[in-house]
């Protein structure tokens, strides 16, 4: 009973969220911003979404098949997550430090996109996510990302980083898949507090 309470409780809220803070759509894919004008939140997806789209072609209609929301909003442990009901990438956004940064930013933010839209074609494909399969499902979405870093002509040195960056962490996921819905909540509400001191810039900059 708890459970189905949470998950309506939630549901509300994501409905309130899509409602209120969509600030732009980019290729019909909505930008949903929790804090409605977070620095460089548009500015970066953008630019995320622009190099998938010129630089890995079948990749990019990937994300705008099972991506139509793009949510700014504290999401725990993992970083970043696919809901699929909403067809959704949710992330936890930092800005980079200044709008210089917004390229080095928007690659990071590409390979995720890439990411969670494989969890995407998973899920329209009827394969669960389960205890059986998970760890397998997430060796193949880092796979898909470190394919498509391969298309960006990065320096070896630049491209040997991100992949490293962006590698399985199974230690990392082990955390994620044994933590408690408590314990996952508290761990968002800090880092809700965190981003909640980031300077916001006036509306329409």
């Amino acid at each position: 009973m708890a459970n189905v309470f949470r998950r309506l409780l939630f549901r509300r809220y994501e409905r309130h969220l899509l409602r209120t803070r969509e600030i732009d759509r980019v290729e019909g894919i909505a930008l949903i911003d929790y804090h409605r004008n977070t620095p460089y939140f548009r500015e970066t997806f953008r630019t995320a979404l622009d190099i998938v789209k010129h630089k890995d072609p079948r990749r990019f209609n990937r994300i705008r098949r099972h991506i139509y929301y793009v949510m700014n909003f504290p999401i725990g442990y993992s970083g970043a997550g696919y809901i699929e009901h909403l067809k959704a990438y949710a992330t936890s956004f930092f800005p980079p430090p200044s709008e210089a940064n917004i390229p080095k930013s928007a690659i990071y933010y590409a390979s995720t996109l890439v990411h969670e839209a494989t969890h995407g074609l998973f899920y329209a494909r009827g394969i669960p996510y389960n205890s059986k399969l998970r760890t397998r499902i997430e060796q193949i979405c880092h796979e898909e990302e470190h394919r498509f870093l391969n298309h960006l002509g990065l320096t070896a040195e630049s491209l040997a980083k991100l992949k490293n960056l962006r590698r399985f962490d199974a230690e990392a996921y082990q955390k994620q898949w044994s933590s408690t819905f408590f314990q996952r909540f508290r761990y968002t509400k800090r880092e809700e507090t965190q981003r909640s001191k980031q300077p916001a810039r006036p509306e329409g900059t």
